[in-house]
């Protein structure tokens, strides 16, 4: 893959962005999702690698705290695309999920797990579901990011709680009508555990809903990757950018100076070698391969593994996006409307998958 082969003293943070998205969207065979043992098994060689001391869970906990610190600094500009094409898949789903609640149900409650800035929420909060929103719970184990996703609430107008830590940090006794997490099933070391746990929060006949991860179903599918090749023509390949000007006169000003490179992923680096959790850096697929498990090597998330993964639960909307294998908001301007008619047609070979599952009684 691309991503592997880039030099680590060569990326500024516009390339980061752009090799996460070739991460995410990369287009190979398809590989099963891997299980927790596969997951901690990758994470011990890159910790003997590194002279790292402690359990797999202890090393991807103290990694994530650390990527989120500095990641939350840029998190909105480095998403931009997110903010501009999520708020219409956030009402599409949003729509299916507002038709299985009676409305005389009452107000609801919402559960964001991996909160991130707020993104998920004030997203759900703008459509006709959000409206019926009583009371928002939020959750990261990022304080950073939990810090600015309070900050948005402001402006939300609804009680909104936040809370630092994974669901097991929540109490037992609390239970929600709707569970959302966006960006987040590809980040879990232990995909059917975290299931499994969200189910103990879910308020009977009560909706889990999903976005924002690779596509697992059809990323060795040949209209994907046409369509992806189409729009590799009309960008600029990452092996041209590498050599531009200012990508150039950067390189020279830190080789003369002597300077680091000051992104949140040197950042990362430098506060786990501070804080002894590594005694050599690591590179930027170490740290993508802890952070974006099962983005890796065209893996993704399957909806078919899923249901076998979630026997109390229906999926009762799956949709795709991403069908040039960006974001709407990143397509030439005559490639949009394609990218709408295929989500209004319900198209599901997109490099993105989003579904709603319905919790039974």
């Amino acid at each position: 893959m691309v991503f592997c082969m880039v030099e680590r003293s060569s990326i500024g943070s516009y390339n980061i962005l752009s090799i996460r998205h070739l991460f995410l969207g990369a287009v190979s065979s398809h590989m099963e999702i891997r299980s927790k043992a596969e997951v901690f098994e990758a994470f011990a060689q890159i910790m003997e690698r590194h002279g790292v001391s402690g359990s797999p869970e202890d090393f991807h906990a103290a990694l994530n705290v650390a990527f989120h610190e500095y990641e939350s600094e840029i998190y909105d500009q480095e998403h931009a695309d997110m903010w501009r094409s999520l708020p219409e898949q956030f009402r599409l789903l949003a729509n299916d999920a507002n038709l299985l609640f009676p409305y005389n149900s009452g107000e609801l409650h919402l559960l964001d797990i991996g909160c991130g800035t707020g993104l998920a929420t004030d997203c759900l909060l703008k459509t006709h579901l959000g409206e019926r929103i009583e009371s928002v719970d939020l959750l990261d184990t990022s304080p950073s990011m939990l810090r600015r996703a309070l900050e948005r609430s402001t402006s939300w107008r609804r009680r909104t709680n936040a809370h630092q830590g994974l669901l097991d940090s929540l109490s037992s006794d609390q239970k929600y009508d709707v569970i959302i997490t966006c960006s987040v099933l590809h980040h879990l070391p232990d995909l059917a555990g975290f299931l499994n746990s969200v189910r103990g929060y879910q308020a009977p006949g009560g909706v889990f809903i999903h976005l924002q991860d690779p596509n697992s179903a059809v990323l060795n599918d040949p209209q994907l990757q046409q369509r992806i090749a189409q729009l590799h023509k009309w960008k600029v390949p990452d092996s041209i950018a590498r050599f531009s000007p200012k990508r150039i006169a950067g390189r020279i000003y830190r080789e003369v100076t002597g300077k680091q490179r000051d992104d949140y992923l040197a950042r990362t680096n430098r506060l786990l070698l501070r804080s002894g959790i590594v005694k050599t850096p690591l590179t930027i697929a170490e740290i993508f391969a802890i952070t974006d498990i099962h983005a890796v090597k065209g893996r993704g998330i399957s909806i078919e593994r899923m249901k076998s993964w979630m026997p109390d639960y229906e999926c009762v909307s799956q949709r795709s996006y991403g069908h040039f294998g960006v974001l709407w908001s990143d397509l030439p301007a005559k490639w949009k409307p394609i990218e709408e008619q295929m989500i209004r047609d319900h198209a599901l070979n997109g490099s993105r998958v989003s579904a709603v599952w319905k919790c039974r009684a």
